[in-house]
């Protein structure tokens, strides 16, 4: 009973009628306005601390075009507003709320008119239409346009890859028949081609040489895998000589003799400027296609007797050499099935996180309750005119439903209800009240909920932080959430309001922290909130 005591007070705490000390004045510099005329409204509270001005809301036809700093005089804050009208009448600035010390105080209520101003459209001269003003751009301006930017980007992904597949085990060879000609066969042909050209007959003998010498160069590296158009001639040898000795080869010395004389005598032709006779030109290109025929045999051999190595690229050599037509196109569809799954995997994610930025990190919806291991039956129950409802294993009773006698001019209604763990382990407590003739601001009721919660004896510790809370109605609130210490035990609150004209919704929820399983219902119950205002 004295915890259901202590929300009262933590609720209604601030809500009493200003004592005879604290005076608070409120004035406005006019009250006859024409339409779009401004006027000055000002508060005045003969206390220069803890006093929290109200924010200007729900005037009417009135509006509030922008509010001054509090000003700090003597022995007293002053705050004020410039408001405006738009529409001709008589409109009231109801009583506003402030805050000092947590206790409420209302201002008086004034009466400002609002006139038309005559205006003659024979002698005053319409004024131009002014252009629209752009509203600044933010990220969901841009939402729409990323999700086709994605979707775009997964089928240009999903195109290539098909087409290099494809391509890859169904395509045309015949871009490929040059690099698949045997480098004894292909070495063949460029010689011939190279006589056809008839270089060093038309002057041309540098051309001549650096093309023989790359036929020469190219033959090698395909042979013995080694990069042999980038060497210099000296470099090319030692490549050789080394990858003969260390693969065995069997490439004859004296035939890596041969060759090195050959690329001597080669590069003083390219570089030197030497300028061989015809039967010099001749027999340098009978030396290079014999190195060529020399070098066939052994290297024949040498690759006949390497195929036979069972190492990782031999084997894969012959799988796929052992693969049929229909084995091939079923590993293509599958790789291609996999790469569609991956891509549909990706798009279902991406528009899952879209969804969940619109609706908020915050949002509490609706959910259905889940199975928590417990043989608790969850039941909805209903809170309040309007309802507040929630699902919930336990009953939360109603504590009381009377309204003070010194805050009955404040509030025409009260209900408290609580729900104590028989151990101590929890507490949910339920608050719904109504405003008489005001607007309810969940800022402040918050607020005061949080300084009563911190004033608590053998309270220590105490941090929260705060987040929006929307409902799926679309009921916009606050959500807090935190931890304290209490007499040494650490434990976990929460605190949910929500305010709609002169109602206010409150929830507060508080376990040890080491309850897991109880904090996983609270936090069930908490999801199920909804407030059904028609």
């Amino acid at each position: 009973m004295k915890k259901s005591i202590f929300y009262i007070v933590v609720f209604i705490s601030s809500w009493c009628f200003a004592q005879e000390d604290v005076q608070i004045l409120s004035e406005i510099d006019t009250t006859q306005i024409r339409i779009g005329e401004q006027f000055e409204y000002t508060i005045t509270v003969d206390k220069t601390s803890d006093v929290v001005f109200p924010k200007l809301e729900a005037l009417g036809g009135l509006e509030v075009v922008s509010e001054s700093k509090i000003d700090t005089l003597v022995s007293s804050l002053v705050k004020k507003y410039q408001l405006t009208g738009f529409d001709s009448g008589s409109f009231y600035i109801p009583k506003q709320q402030v805050f000092l010390e947590s206790k409420a105080y209302f201002t008086d209520s004034l009466l400002v008119n609002v006139a038309t101003v005559a205006v003659d459209t024979l002698k005053q001269k319409p004024f131009p239409i002014k252009p629209i003003i752009d509203e600044p751009v933010i990220f969901d301006d841009y939402r729409p346009y990323f999700i086709w930017l994605y979707v775009l980007l997964s089928v240009l992904v999903l195109v290539t890859a098909i087409y290099f597949i494809l391509k890859k085990y169904y395509g045309d060879d015949s871009a490929n028949k040059k690099e698949q000609i045997p480098p004894y066969q292909e070495a063949v042909e460029k010689f011939a081609s190279l006589e056809e050209k008839q270089l060093w007959q038309n002057n041309k003998t540098k051309e001549y040489y650096i093309e023989l010498t790359e036929i020469l160069r190219v033959y090698i590296g395909r042979e013995v895998k080694i990069q042999t158009l980038e060497a210099t001639s000296d470099e090319l040898i030692r490549l050789i000589s080394n990858k003969n000795k260390e693969k065995e080869i069997g490439i004859d010395p004296s035939e890596i003799k041969t060759l090195a004389a050959f690329l001597k005598h080669a590069d003083f032709v390219k570089f030197a400027k030497l300028r061989p006779l015809a039967d010099e030109i001749e027999n340098d290109r009978a030396t290079a296609a014999n190195i060529v025929e020399a070098l066939q045999p052994v290297l024949k051999k040498y690759k006949q007797a390497n195929l036979l190595i069972d190492d990782e690229y031999s084997r894969y050599v012959k799988a796929e050499a052992a693969l049929t037509p229909s084995e091939k196109r079923k590993r293509t569809l599958s790789y291609l099935g996999m790469f569609v799954l991956v891509i549909a995997a990706l798009s279902f994610g991406t528009f899952q996180v879209l969804k969940l930025m619109k609706m908020g990190a915050a949002s509490i919806s609706q959910i259905e309750i889940p199975e928590l291991g417990t043989n608790e039956v969850w039941e909805k129950q209903s809170f309040g005119t309007p309802a507040l409802t929630l699902h919930a294993p336990v009953s939360i009773p109603l504590r009381t439903n009377e309204v003070p006698q010194h805050i009955q001019t404040v509030l025409s209604s009260l209900g408290v209800y609580e729900y104590n763990h028989p151990q101590g382990l929890s507490k949910i407590n339920i608050t719904t009240l109504s405003y008489a003739g005001i607007n309810a601001q969940i800022e402040q009721v918050m607020e005061n909920t949080i300084k009563g919660m911190q004033q608590q004896p053998n309270v220590e510790d105490f941090e929260y932080e705060r987040q929006p809370a929307n409902l799926k109605n679309g009921m916009q609130g606050v959500y807090l959430s935190g931890n304290l210490k209490e007499s040494g035990v650490e434990k976990e609150f929460k605190v949910i309001g929500f305010t709609h004209e002169n109602l206010v919704w409150q929830v507060i929820t508080i376990c040890n922290e080491d309850e897991d399983e109880i904090k996983t219902m609270l936090g069930t119950l908490i999801d199920s909130i909804n407030i059904e205002i028609e």
